[in-house]
């Protein structure tokens, strides 16, 4: 595996995914269940960002704040968004990604929500063709209510979903 593919792998979860922004009415609406009503927004957004990133839309990236922050394992935290924008730029001129969300919990409090669940991803060098990976992973990303009331991924974190190896 590369040094790009195994980054771009933990990457996407996203996300990664899984994160977002969201705008227009449902957005700002205010109704009785409010919680509710964010929660299907960020649905919503999930589906939005995987359709943009099989689409190979490198735009998907405006789903994290400005100050957002992608955790992965093995690999250096990706600090803001200008090098998220970099990071996927970059990753979408050598690679094709297919990937699939299935979120598994969403929760609202206040200003800030959370997304839980597992990607599929499957990256192809766009030159070759050639599978480099197929993967299922873990995410969970932080959402920040922004000031105009966009939701926006401000933390994201993927894990691997395969079973562990550790032996002591």
């Amino acid at each position: 595996m590369t040094k790009l593919s195994g980054r771009c792998a933990s990457v996407v979860a996203i996300s990664v995914a899984l994160g977002a922004c969201v705008t227009g009415p449902l957005a700002r609406e205010a109704k009785p269940d409010r919680a509710k009503t964010d929660e299907v927004v960020i649905r919503r957004m999930l589906a939005e960002t995987e359709r943009r990133i099989n689409a190979s839309d490198p735009g998907f990236v405006e789903v994290f704040a400005k100050d957002a922050v992608i955790i992965m394992p093995a690999a250096p935290d990706v600090i803001g968004f200008e090098a998220i924008r970099t990071l996927y730029t970059e990753t979408l001129k050598q690679t094709s990604m297919e990937v699939h969300f299935s979120t598994e919990e969403v929760a609202v409090a206040g200003d800030l929500a959370y997304e839980r669940g597992t990607y599929t991803l499957k990256m192809s060098d766009r030159a070759s063709g050639k599978v480099l990976q197929d993967v299922k992973n873990k995410h969970i990303h932080i959402l920040k209510r922004q000031t105009n009331g966009d939701w926006k991924t401000w933390r994201m974190m993927v894990s691997s979903a395969a079973p562990g190896t550790n032996k002591q």
